[in-house]
């Protein structure tokens, strides 16, 4: 039965009206073509981490690091000697980033040259692993030229040279290199001129090597990147064999054992996971943001399953009176429902592996510029993401289609039948002002809730989405009333206007599809103005803390510092020199490593304590109580931490928190809290002087400069980058401007997610007017034998749509200023721990409106048109 109602009752609905049915399922599949593009642009950011991470260390069963900063190069003989003859081999790896020389630096941008992850390995050790695949142990073989690896000058050859390198197969390609070209690249401040020694060795039971790794030789690495006798981290192959498991968990726990604290052992896993987490906030606001279209989606696929109830009153009344049961009814249409939200799922996520190779792109900067680095440019079709958004989509077109379900099962046969009932149905629902009201009281209540605390930091706030969604639908519930008082206050233009006469009088009698209509343009646009609200509040507090922090003249790191995750610094006798410099009268040298404590990454930060004194530059949550903090002699114990390090750790000014250095563990008391808008992680600042001692070197990541106020800033800058050619100098308006930039850039998808939002609800009126005026078959032809012609018809439909825009409008607006306030106070303090200055772009906002209420407007002109010329006869 079931099976044949579909094919008569449903089927045969969707083939007589092929292009409604259509711009159903593509409502649908727009919002879920948003959603799973994102995904998917998540997915190749991360995974781009993952392929790094696992080339060379998917065989390995554990590794080592150290607890804080480096490991001592003796430690591998001290492992050797532990672990005996027991079959195990141990891999030293050493860890830097290098970009490729640029001598022409006008006008670039910061993050604009790749950045390359330089891998050092005992590339003897890694010959020796054993593995199925042969080609994995050709590293000097015929790639490199040599023919015997355990043998030969070659090879000798090219282990003594410390400009040797391996680039992965899709570099070589991308710069047309071969063996024996060279290979400009900044490491530390110094340009290294790499030469092309072989191509990594690929196996098709590996992944490919990522285009911007880069591998040498562990001594070789050593030497150009100054960090002799240092190592990032060991790695451990136990060989294959009988109770190999066994063997691994008892190896693996001596090794724990004999670190004594000091460092910590963890699998690639591990590592790919840690990886995930940093970006793991980020990735999710973006997901939630993402399902703008298909909330707004939601409303029109009811709205269309509520106005076919209505249409098929009589088919129903019909089918009721025949025995079929409310139950077969409603299974009926929750499974054209289904039906719709699969098909829609289907096509949405084939659109959405098309736009997640323009959405990476913008996902990849981001993630590059705040996280770490990463080349991707396209993103691989996964099954299953590709399950989830169908899943998503069949669960959406279930959940708009339940309650159109249920009326339509529930209403007797004899009330079906009748037309006049069917004109006076009404969602109880919709027209609920109480509703709307305890909607928008459960949503104050719900900004209360504290966010949800996982592992790794991360703060999901449950609490502030809850109330934004509360917000926009118990809005959207209320607007519809605004509708109606709308209409009566401009009812006198009906004195002028037939046609204004016309559509007050219809809307003066508000039906639920205005309201549902009404409340998708509310929810696009309460989403647009939140957001834009955002981002301005962003910008204004953002320029507001560039301008007292960032007062210097220059500013300068190492050229090869592209991204947040680079390993380049300055060399002390650099800093040195330009710190002395006849022509500098201050300078802040600043010393910065990423530590854990428990468990949860932040930043630690080397800092002249004086410097800040003398030059006043942080923005105070919580201010230092005396001036101990910039006394070294009183210091050692002090430290300043942002206000993202502050909600992430739990700590406020006057507590203590102790911190792992390679000099121990060390207890600070939090003696002031910052603001910091440039690193959600947090970061913690100490005294240079005691962080050199703990760290045991003076390596500098960067250097702040105030010139002689008799010496312009451009003269210093440009005997500098004379000077010292692998240093990138920047001044203080370049730094200022490219700061915004990357701001903007980070928010640049998210106007591309409103955008898609605003085009749905759009549609969706078209879709309203257009299902109105199918009702309204009769009275288009009573108007057509009194004499109105069709562009008045269409005219009186688009001063309809106009109305119903500018509701939208308004009370997407209004409700927007709430959402703006959930946004900045609540989810982004509690995701990122920023406190935002509140500011409100009224022309953005007046832009917006005008926008939507013309686009509404012509495509409800349009929509008039064609409803003019309907037959009184036609069924869809």
């Amino acid at each position: 039965m079931i099976g044949l109602l579909l094919r008569r009752f449903t089927l045969r609905h969707w083939r007589s009206a092929p292009r409604s049915t259509a711009l159903q399922i593509l409502i649908l599949a727009l919002g879920i073509a948003v959603f799973f593009s994102i995904r998917l642009a998540n997915r190749a950011a991360v995974g781009s981490f993952q392929n790094f991470t696992g080339l060379l260390s998917q065989s390995s069963d554990w590794q080592i690091n150290a607890t804080a900063g480096e490991l001592p190069a003796s430690v591998l003989g001290e492992l050797r000697l532990a672990m005996g003859d027991k079959p195990l081999e141990i891999v030293p790896v050493l860890e830097t980033t290098a970009v490729l020389a640029n001598t022409n630096k006008i006008g670039e941008h910061i993050g604009a040259r790749a950045t390359y992850h330089l891998l050092g390995l005992d590339l003897v050790a890694v010959q020796n692993l054993a593995s199925a695949d042969d080609n994995d142990r050709t590293w000097f073989n015929q790639q490199s030229g040599a023919t015997n690896y355990t043998g030969g000058n070659r090879f000798w050859q090219l282990l003594s040279q410390t400009n040797s390198v391996f680039i992965s197969p899709a570099l070589a390609k991308t710069l047309h290199l071969n063996l024996g070209d060279h290979l400009p690249v900044v490491v530390d401040e110094n340009v290294v001129n790499l030469e092309i020694a072989g191509i990594i060795p690929t196996s098709p039971a590996r992944p490919q090597p990522p285009e911007n790794l880069l591998v040498m030789d562990l001594p070789a690495l050593q030497t150009i990147g100054h960090r002799e006798g240092k190592l990032d981290r060991v790695e451990f192959v136990v060989p294959d064999g009988p109770h190999a498991d066994l063997r691994r968990s008892e190896l693996r726990a001596k090794i724990a054992a004999l670190g004594q604290g000091r460092w910590q052992v963890f699998s690639p896993a591990d590592r790919r996971a840690s990886a995930a987490t940093m970006t793991r906030a980020f990735r999710m606001n973006l997901t939630i943001l993402s399902l703008i279209g298909l909330l707004v989606g939601l409303y029109l696929i009811f709205q269309s399953l509520d106005g076919a109830v209505v249409r098929r009153r009589e088919e129903i009344g019909v089918l009721r009176s025949l025995g079929i049961t409310e139950k077969t009814i409603r299974r009926v249409w929750l499974l054209e429902a289904a039906l719709l939200g699969l098909i829609s799922g289907v096509l949405g996520a084939l659109l959405g592996w098309g736009g997640a190779q323009f959405a990476v792109r913008f996902v990849g900067r981001t993630v590059n510029a705040l996280y770490y680095a990463t080349t991707v440019q396209f993103a691989q079709l996964d099954l299953t993401e590709f399950s989830i958004a169908v899943a998503l989509a069949v669960a959406a077109s279930l959940v708009a289609g339940w309650w159109p379900a249920r009326q339509a099962a529930r209403i007797p046969p004899a009330q079906i039948l009748s037309r006049h009932a069917a004109s006076q149905e009404r969602h109880t629902v919709l027209h609920s002002a109480g509703l709307g009201f305890a909607l928008l009281a459960i949503g104050a209540a719900l900004i209360f809730l504290p966010p949800l605390r996982f592992s790794g930091a991360l703060r999901f706030p449950l609490g502030g989405y809850a109330s934004a969604l509360a917000l926009i639908v118990g809005g959207g519930i209320l607007c519809g009333h605004l509708l109606r008082r709308i209409a009566k206050a401009l009812r006198f233009t009906g004195q002028y206007s037939l046609a204004a006469k016309l559509a007050t009088s219809h809307l003066m009698q508000t039906s639920s599809r205005h309201r549902l209509a009404v409340a998708g343009l509310l929810c696009a646009i309460t989403m647009a103005a939140g957001m834009l609200i955002l981002v301005s509040s962003f910008e204004t507090t953002m320029r507001g803390w560039i301008s007292n922090t960032f007062q210097a003249d220059l500013y300068i790191r190492s050229d090869g510092a592209q991204n947040p995750s680079t390993q380049n610094r300055i060399s002390p006798a650099t800093w040195h020199t330009i710190a002395t410099n006849p022509m500098v009268a201050d300078a802040n040298v600043m010393q910065s490593a990423a530590i854990e404590i428990g468990g949860v990454s932040t930043m630690f930060v080397g800092v002249d304590m004086g410097f800040s004194q003398r030059h006043p530059n942080l923005t105070w949550r919580q201010p230092p109580l005396d001036d101990k903090i910039y006394d070294p002699a009183q210091n050692e114990h002090l430290a300043l931490i942002s206000e993202s390090f502050s909600d992430r750790f739990r700590v406020r000014r006057g507590d203590s928190i102790t911190i792992p250095t390679p000099a121990g563990n060390k207890q600070l008391t939090i003696a002031g809290v910052f603001s910091d808008y440039g690193n959600e992680r947090g970061a913690l600042l100490v005294d240079r002087r005691h962080f050199a001692a703990w760290y045991g070197d003076e390596l500098a990541t960067s250097l702040i400069l105030f010139t002689r106020p008799d010496v312009a800033p451009d003269a210093v800058q440009s005997d500098l980058e004379a000077q010292f050619p692998g240093l990138s100098i920047m001044t203080n308006r370049y730094l200022r401007t490219e700061i915004l930039r990357v701001f903007r850039q980070t928010f640049s998808v998210t106007y591309a997610l409103e955008l898609i939002g605003i085009i749905v609800a759009v549609i969706g009126l078209g879709m309203t007017l257009s299902s109105i005026l199918l009702d309204r078959r009769a009275e288009l032809t009573t108007l057509r034998a009194l004499g109105w012609r069709r562009h008045e018809m269409a005219r009186a439909t688009a001063v309809e749509g106009a109305l119903l825009s500018l509701c939208g409008v308004i009370g997407g607006i209004v409700v927007s200023l709430g959402l703006g306030w959930i946004l900045i106070y609540i989810i982004n303090k509690q995701s990122f721990g920023w406190t935002l200055q509140f500011a409100i772009p009224w022309l953005a906002l007046a832009a917006l409106g005008l926008l939507v209420i013309a686009t509404g407007t012509v495509v409800a002109y349009f929509v008039g048109r064609w409803g003019s010329g309907l037959p009184a006869d036609r069924e869809e």
